[in-house]
């Protein structure tokens, strides 16, 4: 009972803070905190598509790519790299 109480509490927090893009509901905006890839060519990659740090972005799908859209630019990528990317909702 306790254990339950406490993975409740948990996923609340959770609900609140930065989360992969991947997990942002479908036609939410959100803004970039960090992009936590190990490769460096994939970081440069999404910085020349305007995906870094500060940037809104708004989750136009998930399936069967993760579409997103920053300003006037639609951009699919790659579940694995949705991953990757760490964003804030915006309410």
């Amino acid at each position: 009972m306790i254990l339950r109480r406490f993975r409740a509490g948990r996923s609340q927090e959770a609900a609140n803070g930065p989360r992969p893009l991947s997990r942002l509901e479908t036609g939410k905006s959100g803004v970039v905190v960090r992009i936590v890839s190990t490769s460096p060519d994939r970081v440069v990659k999404l910085s020349s598509l305007g995906v870094m740090s500060g940037v809104s972005i708004r989750l136009v799908q998930r399936h069967p790519a993760v579409v997103l859209q920053i300003a006037e630019t639609t951009i699919a990528i790659d579940r694995e790299v949705a991953d990757e990317i760490l964003v804030e909702p915006v309410a």
